[in-house]
């Protein structure tokens, strides 16, 4: 079994104020459990485990997405499930939203059946970190940075990545990058 998902990754001008929201978390005094630099991603699909020889079925498939490029500007933060009972802490995308969860469904044609089902609504965010215990000092927080610019960015590229769990927090590999048109 490869556990594998389908994402876009960040520019390095976002992702750098990304992790500068993440790090102001990570030191907030919460419990929380932050997402490593590498790691910062928006998921467009979830797969989850997934039978190895069905890899190069989802690879050739993926590899058909026929999607134009765009610009999304990433803004804003907030918890899921909410502020005052945090379990996720992210980073939001304000501008292209649409453009994304048109993309989501683009590759939710592809290979969403190979995965776990994806009955939450799609929202496209940048998880930073994951709350593990008292999270008292977060809403304050999150709420400082509720209307901060990370930037704009082109999402010119899809990649399907490998996630392989271990003690110390998941390894990524990408598998495959299908360039956007």
């Amino acid at each position: 079994m490869v556990r594998l998902f389908v994402a876009v990754d960040l520019s390095s001008e976002v992702k750098g104020k990304v992790i500068a929201f993440r790090d102001a978390v990570s030191s907030s005094g919460a419990d929380v459990k932050p997402v490593e630099d590498e790691n910062l991603h928006i998921t467009l699909r979830f797969l989850g485990e997934v039978k190895d020889n069905l890899l190069p079925e989802i690879i050739h498939n993926l590899s058909a997405l026929s999607f134009s490029s765009f610009r999304i500007h990433v803004k804003g933060t907030g918890a899921f499930p909410s502020i005052s009972s945090p379990r996720v802490i992210w980073v939001g995308v304000e501008e292209g939203r649409d453009q994304l969860e048109a993309l989501h469904n683009a590759v939710e044609e592809l290979v969403g059946k190979y995965g776990v089902s994806d009955e939450r609504e799609f929202t496209p965010h940048i998880t930073v970190a994951r709350v593990r215990g008292r999270a008292s000092v977060l809403g304050k927080l999150i709420n400082q940075w509720r209307e901060f610019d990370f930037g704009w960015q082109n999402v010119d590229s899809v990649i399907l990545k490998k996630s392989t769990l271990t003690p110390r927090g998941p390894i990524y590999e990408n598998l495959l990058v299908t360039k956007l048109k």
